[in-house]
């Protein structure tokens, strides 16, 4: 199986301190995909893809478009359908500190996610960068907007005539990004976000940490060990607050 992501995370290809830097490509590709197929009482069906391509200017800002899915079905019935979709406009690391702006939509039909729109941006700064390793900090507002239905919940907890709830609000954003290659062969790039609402309850955070490790084994094909996780305090309905995806496999380039 290729390998997919089946988390809603942040990290970019360009991240990598494996890539060549020393190259300037106008514009660059990364895939992955993964299908497979099992017969039980009916055929399980499992897709997952993951696309992120971009446009470098000689100004050294990108446009970047990444887009993720996650869907198994056990006949006609769906049993997890999730992604993003994600447009961003950032600094190539060439400057002390630059502006990132970004708007994104994700979904998660197995939590009841119908949808999470935002639209932010954040002062991303250039801490460390040396030959092997680099650390990068931001420090952002975002707008969100979201809309839930009842689909994820235990039967027990779900309210006579419920019906979909929806939000609103802004959110404090902070994220810590680092890098490192262990060899030739071997690099890691690690991103943790930290995340408050403006107003409410502002000490319910969101945190997401996505880290991979890539293992070079040509030079269009890397093997990939994913983990990410997800702890969010606030939910606007009674589902589990931590979830976290673990996977492995291969990654192609272009």
């Amino acid at each position: 199986m290729l390998y997919s992501s089946t988390s809603v995370g942040q990290i970019l290809n360009i991240d990598r301190e494996g890539t060549d830097d020393s190259t300037f490509k106008k514009l660059f590709f990364v895939s992955s995909f993964s299908l497979s197929s099992d017969k039980q009482k009916n055929n399980v069906l499992n897709f997952s893809s993951s696309i992120e391509a971009g446009r470098n200017f000689e100004n050294n800002y990108s446009i970047i478009a990444i887009g993720k899915n996650d869907a198994i079905f056990n006949g006609s019935a769906t049993i997890q359908n999730e992604g993003q979709l994600q447009l961003r406009y950032r600094d190539l690391d060439k400057r002390k500190s630059s502006i990132e702006s970004y708007v994104q939509y994700q979904w998660n039909g197995a939590w009841g996610m119908e949808y999470r729109s935002l639209l932010g941006a954040n002062l991303r700064l250039k801490f460390l960068e040396k030959k092997k390793s680099d650390l990068y900090l931001g420090l952002g507002l975002f707008r969100e907007w979201e809309r839930w239905n009842w689909s994820g919940v235990k039967n027990e907890l779900i309210p006579d005539n419920a019906s979909a709830i929806t939000s609103v609000i802004f959110r404090l954003n902070s994220y810590a990004k680092y890098s490192i290659k262990l060899s030739e062969r071997v690099d890691v790039s690690a991103i943790s976000y930290l995340q408050f609402p403006l107003y409410g309850n502002i000490y319910d955070p969101r945190w997401y940490f996505e880290s991979n490790l890539y293992i070079v084994a040509g030079k269009n094909l890397n093997f990939l060990i994913h983990w990410d996780h997800i702890y969010d305090e606030r939910r606007l309905v009674p589902i589990d607050n931590f979830y976290y995806t673990f996977s492995t496999g291969i990654q192609f380039n272009y």
